[in-house]
């Protein structure tokens, strides 16, 4: 839909707006599973190639040969799915960890990556386990003591709201203005000096 269609039935800016962040989280959420159909396919396409060249191999192969290369294959077999899992498991963990960085309001790009890069680490001591890296919350408090400004906690959240609300609620005090009036200030008359 566009714009103008969405103005005609009668919606204001800010339901135009909703309607298209609402129509990004979906398209968003499309494109990761696209992702994933498209990552099946090409393993599964790999899979069949390999099958297929493997059948061609055996046309005429004595029973130790054929034992022999069946046990490779099967080796081979076992080694590709493992890969294939662990990089559906590295892609898991990296979505995870994205997703709980923004909860915690890490903006800065260098920042997200230097903290993803230590979390995947193997010596991090964050545990992998039913979709979650466990001790993640430890970890994130381990680096706002390292860095201050990282990231604003629930509390300082919350205090940042409050002074926010009582700087608007505070009255403003203003000097005398020079000028006409007008919010253009002009040089200030200065009497003449007597001697």
């Amino acid at each position: 839909m566009k714009t103008e269609e969405l103005k005609a039935l009668g919606l204001s800016d800010e339901q135009v707006r909703s309607v298209f962040e609402l129509n990004g989280k979906e398209i968003d959420k499309q494109k990761k599973r696209i992702a994933e159909l498209e990552a099946d396919l090409e393993n599964a396409n790999e899979q069949f190639k390999q099958a297929d060249e493997t059948l061609k191999k055996f046309g005429d192969m004595t029973p130790d040969k054929y034992q022999e290369e069946l046990e490779k294959y099967k080796k081979a077999a076992e080694d590709a799915k493992s890969e294939y899992e662990s990089k559906l498991t590295r892609r898991d963990q990296s979505e995870w960890i994205d997703q709980k960085l923004d909860e915690y309001g890490v903006a800065s790009p260098y920042a997200r990556k230097q903290l993803k890069a230590e979390c995947l680490s193997e010596d991090s001591g964050l545990k992998w386990k039913d979709n979650t890296f466990f001790g993640f919350d430890d970890f994130m408090k381990a680096a706002k003591k390292n860095d201050n400004g990282l990231y604003l906690s629930e509390e300082e959240k919350q205090a940042a709201a409050k002074e926010s609300a009582a700087k608007e609620k505070a009255a403003r005090f203003t000097g005398p203005m020079q000028g006409d009036g007008t919010g253009t200030e002009t040089k200030a008359k200065v009497p003449p000096k007597i001697f």
